[in-house]
């Protein structure tokens, strides 16, 4: 009878430490089924809450729940209605976003020498963007489609000059500070494909200032150094071209979302970072975002409800650069 209980315990040990050893983790799981869900209409986006042990699917509007499994392998799988993911480039001129300009002031859409991160900037084919900041190996930072894509994103050629102000804000080749020198190659409509950044840079050949970024009342700077990482819950800071200087709370980490540059152009990118809205508008695209000094991302998409920011170490590995 002894030996019967001893076995039993013994048994019972072992299907359970089978069974924990084989229970699925919801990372892997939701990684596994990223794909069969970003080929549900309407999805913009998949992550996951660790604590909880959720699956969340991030939709364009509420009606796609029902496309929407409750459950993947026996996790919970929660919606979120985020809207659909835009890459953010300028709609509205420039003589409607400044404010008369000052002798102590900087006008974000105007001419500005040195440059500095936090003013309009693109290429001829587009419409404006944000320099994001001047690096240190003096590389002009923002993003591919502000710097190296025409309206259609389409690469253009390396050597694309580089105007400051951009186009929309009457940005001619009178106005070029440089040329298009690296971008990270984006792969469109592939669900399976693997992007992680939207970033660009090109060659300066006016003054600029290394690190400085306009701030909050347009009259001096703050400055960017080095890079970090950030949590859910951490406050950021961008300075951008539309809306100036802004702050907000991360809401995710680790996103996969899928963004459009035109109506029938998007693109997957993974690990993204997600900052509650108020935080960036259409031309704000290239802003660097910053936590306490230190660099953690560009914007380059957004929402009604969520800005996508590209994380540091994508950007600084994949140009080669100094921040």
């Amino acid at each position: 009878m002894k030996k019967a209980i001893i076995l039993l315990a013994v048994t019972v040990l072992l299907i359970s430490m089978v069974s924990g050893a084989t229970k699925p983790d919801v990372k892997k799981v939701r990684e596994e089924h990223e794909a069969e869900l970003f080929a549900i209409e309407g999805v913009s986006g998949v992550s996951v809450d660790e604590e909880k042990k959720e699956i969340i699917v991030y939709i364009e509007r509420s009606e796609i729940s029902k496309e929407v499994p409750k459950f993947i392998d026996g996790f919970p799988v929660r919606h979120e209605v985020i809207g659909r993911i835009e890459a953010l480039q300028a709609t509205t001129a420039a003589e409607t976003l400044i404010t008369p300009y000052q002798a102590t002031t900087y006008s974000r859409t105007a001419r500005n020498r040195p440059v500095f991160g936090g003013i309009s900037v693109g290429n001829p084919k587009i419409t404006a963007g944000t320099l994001g900041l001047i690096t240190y190996d003096n590389y002009v930072l923002s993003n591919a489609h502000v710097l190296a894509m025409d309206s259609k994103a389409n690469f253009l050629p390396i050597g694309t000059p580089t105007l400051q102000p951009g186009p929309y804000d009457g940005g001619t080749l009178d106005e070029q500070i440089g040329a298009l020198y690296k971008y990270i190659p984006i792969q469109f409509n592939r669900i399976t494909a693997n992007n992680y950044a939207d970033a660009a840079i090109s060659t300066l050949t006016v003054s600029g200032d290394q690190g400085k970024v306009l701030n909050k009342t347009n009259d001096g700077f703050y400055t960017i150094n080095g890079t970090t990482s950030v949590s859910k819950g951490d406050e950021v800071r961008k300075s951008g071209r539309t809306t100036g200087v802004t702050e907000n709370t991360i809401v995710d980490t680790e996103a996969t979302v899928k963004v459009y540059y035109t109506k029938s152009k998007w693109a997957i990118f993974r690990d993204q970072i997600l900052v509650k809205q108020q935080f960036s508008e259409g031309g704000d695209s290239g802003s660097a975002v910053d936590k306490d000094g230190q660099f953690v991302g560009l914007v380059f998409a957004g929402s009604e409800t969520v800005t996508v920011v590209c994380k540091a170490k994508y950007v600084v590995s994949g140009l080669g650069i100094t921040i």
